[in-house]
């Protein structure tokens, strides 16, 4: 009698081969939380950081505590002109990290510095360069156009917490057979999937019946990086989906979600519509969620015909481990 595979389940054990932190771009708020002169605390990329406005308009992310003696800079800290002042003892950094004042003190110590972020705002979003290996950014977030477009409404924001990996949520577009079994497609999506360098562009169509009509729904998908991702809905009320997953801790993240819906529709059906789009774009992206927390990866799956690009796209996500680089994505 043969024995029952077991596979346990819990988040260390969940056979991940592919580390928790990307070398990318990733979101770790938007621009209308930190207002001018405002201070923020952040936890993400497994640290506390902290993200400031200076007076000049400017956001700077800082790691979270102060040399000195530990304070947290976000809890309690000020902003002075374009510096963050320390709640505890009165110390004074700047967008670079080098502590710039200490009021009870003729000298500052050489190391009086705190580690500083190459930071981005763009479409409405504030964005940190990550890479494990120390380099600088070796590409860019583009504006999205319709972003911020009097022709497109304002966005409806979502966010979920979910016990993952960031990939696990990007490989799940090039997984056909699950928009069939788990989404209730009546038939997997035609998928088309190109990458160049650090980009990723898809196509998906299928067809779909609503409201008694049956439709073609046609999705195209463009990524720039491990944590950046735009999705265009085109049909009688287009749609875009600006999706970002941000890593908490090596297991869980928070994907962020925004939503927006053209303008060339009358006003109220504009607004239904916004609403209509970004409750099903919620309702079918957290039908995923369970699915994620308790899945295993399987490094080497066993896979059929039907399943989608799932290996070139791990390919091309491999560029963005530490010790790779964008040398290893080959475009297609």
């Amino acid at each position: 009698m043969s024995t029952p595979i077991q596979i346990r389940t819990r988040d260390d054990e969940k056979n991940y081969d592919f580390s928790p932190y990307p070398s990318s771009w990733i979101q770790i708020g938007w621009s209308h939380e930190v207002g001018r002169g405002e201070v923020r605390p952040r936890r993400a990329l497994g640290r506390e950081l902290v993200i400031f406005r200076g007076q000049d308009g400017q956001v700077r992310v800082l790691d979270a505590y102060c040399p000195h003696l530990g304070a947290h800079l976000g809890v309690g800290g000020a902003v002075i002109g374009d510096e963050l002042r320390c709640p505890f003892h009165g110390w004074q950094f700047d967008g670079s990290g080098a502590c710039t004042k200490i009021p009870y003190a003729s000298k500052i110590p050489g190391r009086a510095r705190v580690g500083a972020w190459t930071v981005r705002e763009v479409n409405g979003q504030i964005l940190v360069w990550h890479d494990a290996d120390g380099r600088p950014p070796w590409f860019e977030i583009p504006e999205v156009p319709e972003f911020g477009s009097s022709e497109w409404t304002r966005p409806r924001i979502y966010e979920t917490t979910i016990r993952t990996r960031w990939r696990e949520l990007v490989e799940n577009g090039v997984d056909r057979g699950h928009f069939f079994a788990l989404h209730g497609f009546p038939e997997p999506p035609e998928l088309e999937f190109r990458t160049d360098g650090h980009r990723f562009s898809m196509t998906s169509r299928v067809r779909w019946r609503r409201f008694g009509v049956e439709r073609t729904v046609t999705l195209d998908i463009d990524g720039y990086g491990a944590c950046f991702a735009v999705t265009r809905g085109h049909g009688e009320a287009p749609f875009m989906v600006l999706g970002c997953p941000m890593p908490i801790d090596a297991n869980t993240i928070i994907h962020r979600q925004a939503v927006i819906v053209s303008r060339r529709l009358p006003p109220l059906v504009r607004s239904a519509v916004a609403r209509f789009v970004g409750w099903t774009a919620m309702r079918e992206f957290r039908r995923d969620v369970p699915i994620w927390q308790n899945k295993v990866v399987i490094p080497r799956p066993v896979l059929c015909d039907g399943d989608g690009p799932i290996v070139r796209f791990r390919t091309w996500a491999r560029q963005f481990e530490p010790g790779a680089g964008p040398a290893s994505a080959a475009a297609e």
